[in-house]
């Protein structure tokens, strides 16, 4: 299973995958075919953690994997991992997931971010077993590079309260399924 954009390969990490990335990110991007620039030690130790707290919500809910794991964003180009994305669980209220993705510095300001949150929206509206009519993100209200990463994928500014900003797009008739599940 991958998402393939212009670009991008989006890789959907497994149960195994993520148990093992706690040990040894690079060694799961290579099962890929693709390499890892270097990962600081505090990027690292917080990678940890999400791949621990992924790790457990996919072995409790193998249906919602593909709305629950870390993908992995690689350039099909130079087959090099150039950031994760992923959802962050089955739809809540009101048929609802969020959105989650971080790019590391030496690929930002180049489209990939772009490319892959489109991407998966556009997975997330069409999982077979639930129902997802929006997809959600929260930014800084200083991130200005996340911000324009969700206005490109149509997603609009919602009241916020709080330190967050509040982002949503909804599913929309002209969101097909076409280029999405390889």
């Amino acid at each position: 299973m991958r998402i393939e954009t212009r670009r991008l390969t989006l890789y959907p990490m497994t149960a195994g995958d993520l148990q093992n990335a706690v040990k040894d990110l690079a060694a799961v991007v290579r099962s890929y075919g693709a390499s890892t620039p270097y990962i600081g030690f505090w990027e690292t130790r917080a990678k940890r953690r999400l791949y621990k707290t992924k790790g457990e919500l996919v072995r409790k809910n193998p249906r919602a994997w593909l709305l629950s794991t870390s993908w992995l964003i690689v350039e099909r180009e130079g087959l090099v991992m150039v950031g994760e994305a992923g959802l962050k669980g089955p739809p809540a209220a009101r048929h609802t997931v969020e959105i989650g993705y971080g790019l590391l510095e030496a690929f930002r300001n180049k489209g990939y971010m772009t490319e892959a949150v489109g991407a998966l929206a556009r997975l997330a509206f069409f999982q077979p077993d639930y129902r997802v009519e929006r997809v959600t993100a929260l930014t800084l209200p200083d991130n200005i590079a996340s911000h324009r990463v969700l206005e490109k994928n149509r997603f609009a500014r919602q009241p916020s309260f709080g330190k967050y900003w509040l982002w949503e797009r909804e599913k929309r008739p002209e969101d097909t399924p076409e280029g999405v599940f390889y």
